[in-house]
């Protein structure tokens, strides 16, 4: 695919502090202070480089949980195991989410944050609506578990970077 330069311009929407979020040819970005969507397609890098390892999505998956709360908004809880040297297309949560570390060690990459190593019993926060990648360097697979609070009509993940296959 060609790389071309998305902007687009979005006027906030404000409903108790939260904005509304665009979806264009593939990419999502909300920039809160300019209200602006800007990226290049397609993203194949976070903080200038190319995480590491194979893309793949996680193998053995399993909800745990798909539950409404008293609030109204969807809780969902994943299971899944990181296979040794892959790592999940570069991506976005518009609600954010977290993930904990049941085994082996995951090397998280999020735009405008230091590379983060989190080792069985860990967990580490996803903000909203920032490119991100996880990947597992070490030799032995990795078994998570990912949590979601967000509304039932958006996907609890938007992937961002081309030759990403979800099967």
């Amino acid at each position: 695919m060609e790389k071309r330069t998305v902007k687009l311009t979005l006027v906030a929407i404000l409903c108790f502090g939260l904005g509304i979020l665009a979806t264009w040819a593939g990419c999502t970005i909300w920039d809160k202070h300019s209200h602006k969507i800007t990226w290049d397609y397609p993203i194949t890098k976070i903080n200038g480089e190319t995480p590491p390892g194979k893309l793949q999505p996680l193998v053995n998956t399993e909800t745990m949980l798909d539950t409404t709360q008293s609030d109204g908004m969807r809780l969902v809880v994943m299971k899944g195991t990181r296979v040794a040297g892959t790592r999940v297309a570069i991506h976005v949560h518009q609600y954010g989410g977290h993930t904990c570390v049941l085994e082996g060690t995951i090397t998280d990459f999020v735009e405008g944050k230091p590379n983060g190593v989190y080792p069985a019993g860990t967990c580490y926060y996803m903000p909203a609506n920032t490119p991100m990648s996880a990947a597992n360097l070490g030799t032995e697979d990795a078994l998570l578990i990912d949590t979601f609070v967000l509304p039932f009509d958006v996907p609890t993940i938007t992937i961002m970077e081309p030759g990403y296959d979800t099967e």
